[in-house]
């Protein structure tokens, strides 16, 4: 089990390394607002964001804690693309059920957005968790 030491965001490097991998993606970059996406200007492209964590149990008055965080991974394509369903294939093959160095396994689950069509753009949400352990201070 993948433990947080000094940055709590650690997992999207490895959630970003794994992506950089799937076939075919021209881009990879995080986000830091769902915003940023209308941005997007390399297609295929994936997109990925932290979007909070659930706590499973603690101990020690909270200091050590079993939690599972969220992250939002989006597919952006061309609008008249015809590989965005194998794109998303590839990029659930890439995530789901692998562990990124020491994150994992990766579970997908309900994204909780639904996919956003612009003029010339589609966007394709996908979302993964990820358990971690993480110690806070012992006073």
């Amino acid at each position: 089990m993948f433990e947080i030491k000094d940055d709590f965001l650690a997992a999207g490097q490895l959630l970003e390394t794994a992506l950089s991998a799937v076939p075919g993606i021209r881009h990879v970059k995080a986000l830091d607002d769902l915003a940023e996406i209308d941005k997007t200007n390399h297609t295929p492209a994936l997109y990925y964001l932290y979007y909070g964590e659930q706590l499973k149990e603690s101990a020690y008055a909270g200091a050590n804690t079993l939690l599972t965080q969220t992250w939002l991974v989006i597919l952006a394509e061309r609008k008249a693309s015809k590989t965005a369903g194998k794109n998303i294939a590839a990029t659930i093959r890439a995530i789901a059920g692998k562990m990124t160095g020491d994150a994992g396994p990766w579970q997908r689950v309900n994204t909780p957005i639904k996919p956003r069509y612009t003029s010339g753009h589609a966007f394709y949400p996908l979302a993964f968790t990820c358990q971690m352990k993480f110690k806070g201070a012992l006073t």
